[in-house]
């Protein structure tokens, strides 16, 4: 796959993905195989795709995803019946994507929408009821702030929106969340609050998904960023966010020129770079838009110990959600 020498050579569970049709899904399999992926966290957007279970017994763990259009509209009690029937149905844990963008896909409702709002509690409720883990998407990359939803007034701010999700945290205790994107804060500033979450809240983990966001924040102080990794490798999780379904190109898989590589198979370089070896501005291998007006993104990777590798990698998420 490249020219890199990986540190760890165990199973990997990617712990972040989704199915949306499963057209291509029998090469996009082969190929995660070829990269050592035994597992994955799938969030299911179509209910065809739990079949594929019956073929590959162990090999899933499927996530339903809770209609954002009936969230934020406070339709609930559909919500709630559809998490009731998650068991029969092979689900293990539910989805929620509320992050600001879902303002521009439903503009007619209103702007005052807080994930704290008392119309949503039975969606909480009912989840920590029936022992379900929430994946939970709320905010997005601090430069989505600063441009996309520089409009405070229509899309909120990050503070407002960590607020409301820490309080969340706090009032279900026996829900566990696995907070996306590294709980949106992989900023280097932002990792001593969400330290903080992790020291006082049990009942959190994160997941590492997307790359180019990891790879942009993580690598802009490696020391501080590898001794976070360090400290709270029980509590992350490896995830891409890649999308299983898109057809991987054709491809010999061991060429080293990552312009050859599958969109999935560089966002999968692009964090081992980042969590295995020592090297220093190596480039992502695939566009950033955040920073590709000014040169693009560079990884510099944080040489973590095998234990944590094997944590992040895999042991974690076996924790969480294996058979």
């Amino acid at each position: 796959m490249s020219d890199f020498e990986w540190k760890y050579l165990g199973p990997i569970f990617d712990a972040h993905t989704h199915i949306w049709n499963t057209s291509f899904l029998d090469k996009t399999l082969e190929e995660l195989n070829q990269l050592g992926i035994k597992a994955q966290l799938v969030i299911a957007h179509l209910k065809e795709t739990r079949d594929i279970a019956d073929q590959l017994p162990g090999q899933f763990v499927f996530a339903k995803y809770l209609s954002t259009r009936d969230i934020v509209a406070f339709r609930i009690n559909g919500v709630v019946h559809e998490i009731k029937k998650m068991r029969d149905e092979g689900f293990t844990l539910a989805k929620m994507w509320v992050a600001p963008g879902w303002r521009n896909y439903m503009q007619n409702l209103t702007s005052a929408f807080s994930i704290t709002d008392p119309r949503l509690a039975p969606i909480f409720s009912t989840l920590e009821a029936e022992g379900y883990p929430l994946l939970f998407h709320v905010a997005d990359p601090d430069t989505y702030y600063a441009t996309t939803y520089a409009k405070s007034a229509i899309y909120g701010t990050k503070e407002e929106h960590l607020n409301q999700l820490e309080k969340l945290i706090e009032k279900y205790s026996d829900l566990t969340f696995q907070l996306a994107h590294f709980g949106a804060q992989p900023e280097i500033h932002r990792l001593p609050h969400l330290g903080k979450w992790f020291d006082q809240y049990p009942n959190i983990v994160v997941d590492t998904a997307s790359s180019r966001w990891m790879a942009r924040e993580l690598s802009k102080d490696p020391k501080k960023a590898r001794q976070f990794l360090i400290r709270y490798s029980k509590r992350i999780l490896f995830g891409t966010d890649a999308t299983l379904n898109k057809p991987p190109e054709e491809q010999n898989l061991k060429q080293s020129n990552a312009n050859q590589l599958s969109p999935y198979n560089r966002r999968f370089l692009a964090q081992r770079i980042l969590w295995e070896t020592k090297d220093r501005k190596v480039p992502l291998p695939f566009p950033d838009p955040d920073t590709e007006a000014h040169g693009g993104t560079f990884i510099n990777g944080l040489n973590l110990p095998k234990r944590v590798l094997a944590d992040l990698y895999w042991r974690n998420a076996q924790r969480l959600y294996g058979h």
